[in-house]
């Protein structure tokens, strides 16, 4: 019989929200802008200028140590280790945040997205976890 975690990912967006604060996830444009000259790239002077698509969404940070007391020490240390923060966030079923490049901040300042991790029972994405480093 499966569980049904509709109560979790509320619980969890609604504590998101009051505790977390704003961001926009950022995904690069990645469609080659001549296709007959493709190993000039994308958008060689600025992936940002027409990124594929944002989703604005709340998200609470801790430093990777934290993890640790929040009981998710089967993350890699190595992967740890290429994480300034960590944005936790809930983002529902119907969002893959792994195509993701970037955050932007409240205020403005950008973190690269550096490796992603979701608690996923079944089907029900509770919860993400982004590894960031600025």
């Amino acid at each position: 019989m499966a569980k049904d975690y509709t109560a979790n990912i509320a619980t969890a967006q609604r504590l998101i929200t009051k505790f977390g604060r704003a961001i926009t996830l950022v995904q690069f444009n990645d469609t080659v802008t001549d296709s007959a000259k493709p190993w000039d790239g994308v958008n060689p002077t600025d992936p940002r200028a027409t990124p594929d698509s944002t989703l604005a969404i709340d998200a609470v940070f801790v430093f990777p140590t934290g993890l640790l007391q929040l009981g998710l020490g089967t993350i890699q240390a190595d992967l740890l280790a290429r994480a300034d923060q960590f944005a936790i966030l809930s983002p529902g079923a119907a969002v893959d945040v792994s195509g993701f490049n970037e955050i932007i901040d409240t205020d403005g300042s950008r973190w690269t997205i550096q490796l992603t991790a979701t608690l996923q029972p079944a089907n029900d994405v509770v919860l993400s976890y982004l590894g960031l480093r600025r």
